[in-house]
């Protein structure tokens, strides 16, 4: 999928962010399709047997015990 100026000016208008100059509409539109081509890398993953996470890092309460 690659974004066009058109979806770069429809997510701008969703955000309500303002773009002036021309030369912002290539950036953001390169950035977009960079994003976009590194989640399709994920996206290649195979991800079958992984256990879906809550948070990354187990939580440990490191607090004592209340008395």
């Amino acid at each position: 999928m690659s974004v066009t100026k058109k979806d770069v000016e429809y997510i701008a208008a969703l955000a309500r962010i303002k773009i002036q100059k021309m030369t912002n509409w290539k950036s953001f539109t390169h950035q977009l399709n960079d994003i976009l081509g590194y989640m399709d890398k994920l996206n290649e993953l195979n991800t079958d047997n992984i256990e879906p996470l809550s948070h990354p890092v187990e939580n440990i309460n490191v607090f004592r015990d209340d008395i």
